[in-house]
């Protein structure tokens, strides 16, 4: 059997992860003209490589729709989480890396006056600043702001506000 590099990358981060995260988050995207608000959600999954610090993996889904234009996103993205007052909890920083599939129904006329699909998918990187609430027993509640950006035809830019609950699997030594 042979497995694919992203089903061997999501199997790893599920073995190692000592806690996944369910997001909801509400976002703003534009890009080239479109601008609209939707929602998302998301799997945030946290491997801790110190007291205070976590390397992360994420992937989501955020939907958008306006003037009856829709946009889909599908970010798949790898990042750090570094913990400011090196509690593990409190305010944090969590830049990211990855790559965003998108698919949308917009679409773009050429010089010849043909119809063509706008191409949204593409590199991404971003940051986010959030707080992670002290866990009560084995629940952490976390509030976080993210700025993303995916590299491509489009340039989309998201801004999110995310609300998050984290399923943990073990306990820190």
């Amino acid at each position: 059997m042979k497995l694919s590099p992203r089903l061997l990358i999501l199997s790893c981060m599920l073995l190692l992860s000592t806690s996944i995260s369910a997001q909801l988050q509400f976002d703003r995207l534009s890009f080239k003209g479109f601008n609209a608000t939707g929602f998302g959600g998301f799997f945030n999954f946290s491997v801790p490589v110190s007291e205070a610090d976590y390397i992360t993996g994420e992937m989501g889904l955020d939907v958008f729709s306006s003037n009856g234009n829709n946009v889909v996103l599908v970010p798949l993205l790898a990042g750090y989480r570094y913990s400011i007052n090196r509690s593990g909890t409190g305010f944090y920083v969590e830049p990211n890396i990855g790559y965003s599939i998108g698919a949308t129904d917009i679409q773009l006329q050429d010089a010849g006056g043909n119809y063509y699909d706008q191409k949204i998918s593409g590199a991404a990187t971003g940051v986010g600043v959030g707080y992670l609430f002290e866990p009560a027993g084995r629940i952490q509640f976390n509030l976080a702001i993210r700025y993303e950006h995916v590299f491509g035809n489009a340039g989309q830019n998201l801004l999110s506000f995310r609300i998050s609950h984290a399923f943990t699997f073990g306990r820190r030594q």
